[in-house]
């Protein structure tokens, strides 16, 4: 099972329609307290929605989520929430290890609608680690637990008040399902004009039911999908900046630094020292 930025392009043109798997590894429904575990199985279910909220830390390897809107593809250092009772699936690629901490609803109000990523921080990444070390039982019957994990749930609206990233928008029609294949299969070199011949619709066109169907224009679409590529590279692979910048269709690393600067609040080079330095 693959997952990558190509494979998350290409589910955006299937109907999503979760069904609860058979067998869960991270559902916590009959779990007394919060609690939090570590996952290295690879991962490959759904759910209708399940009884608490989901912090996920990706510490290696790469996380797929789907949901009714679109999808998520988080690589190592990030962090996603997915609330409670939010329809959703979920894919890890092969060697994945994962930090999932089940929160209770009523420790803290989310402030999205829906799922959130971001860069993990130091903290959560060192609070994530602490939240394993407890069972649920005691949790459930110890006070300093308890106040740790009401504390991790009330620190998510600070971590997550970023804008959206690493996010793409599910299509409905098939102009647009062809716009998504054709970015799929040329995102170094797409353009506004490949993807309207691709379409069969005028560049007009085009960038109006963008807008219209994926709350988005031709260009932040194309620009998050070579964002999300490009962190992909970066996490994944010893690849040099001007590399990655070439793969997904900048003409010089000086302008992907640019790029990825103003998405990610932090240079490409800086990304890999934090990654590498498992400095999150």
């Amino acid at each position: 099972m693959s997952v990558s930025t190509r494979d998350r392009l290409e589910r955006l043109t299937r109907p999503f329609a979760p069904e609860a798997s058979a067998q869960r590894l991270i559902a916590a429904e009959d779990a007394a307290a919060p609690y939090a575990e570590t996952v290295k199985a690879q991962l490959c279910e759904a759910s209708p929605g399940d009884r608490m909220h989901k912090l996920i830390l990706v510490e290696t390897g790469q996380l797929d989520v789907e949901g009714a809107a679109g999808g998520w593809l988080i690589v190592a250092g990030h962090l996603i929430f997915v609330p409670a009772d939010r329809a959703f699936r979920m894919r890890s690629a092969p060697g994945t290890t994962l930090l999932v901490a089940h929160l209770e609803p009523a420790d803290a109000a989310w402030i999205h609608h829906g799922c959130w990523t971001t860069a993990a921080t130091p903290l959560a990444r060192e609070m994530l680690a602490r939240a394993v070390r407890w069972s649920p039982a005691q949790v459930a019957d110890g006070v300093t637990a308890r106040m740790f994990f009401r504390t991790l749930s009330g620190l998510c609206a600070e971590w997550f008040a970023n804008k959206r990233m690493l996010w793409l928008p599910v299509v409905q029609s098939e102009p647009m399902r062809r716009v998504v294949l054709y970015l799929r299969d040329h995102l170094g070199d797409a353009s506004l004009e490949g993807a309207a011949a691709a379409s069969g619709l005028s560049d007009r066109t085009l960038q109006r039911q963008c807008r219209a169907e994926l709350g988005m224009s031709w260009r932040d679409l194309l620009r998050e999908a070579r964002m999300m590529r490009g962190l992909e590279l970066l996490a994944g692979q010893r690849m040099p900046v001007s590399t990655v910048a070439r793969q997904i269709g900048f003409g010089t690393s000086a302008a992907f630094t640019t790029a990825f600067a103003r998405r990610f609040e932090m240079t490409p080079t800086e990304y890999v020292a934090r990654r590498c330095l498992a400095a999150w």
